[in-house]
């Protein structure tokens, strides 16, 4: 399992969304930084740090092709 993990590189970076702060998260090959391989945001860092470690042991055990993941959504109220 470890070998597999060790394929893909994470980053999570935070960025300033209308009133609070929005973290986004992507996930690459180590052998092509280049190319995404999967992609969201969440509302905190948690979130988007718990989401990158299930989506890399999804991409790992082929339960995941990759691309964006809706999962990490908060829902829009509007006040």
């Amino acid at each position: 399992m470890n070998l597999a993990v060790d394929r893909y590189v994470s980053s999570v970076q935070s960025e300033r969304y209308f009133r609070s702060r929005r973290h986004y998260w992507v996930i690459c090959c180590v052998n092509k930084p280049d190319e995404l391989v999967a992609w969201g945001h969440a509302p905190t860092q948690e979130l988007a740090e718990a989401a990158v470690r299930n989506q890399i042991e999804d991409l790992c055990s082929g339960l995941s092709k990759g691309g964006r993941v809706d999962g990490t959504q908060a829902p829009f109220f509007r006040h």
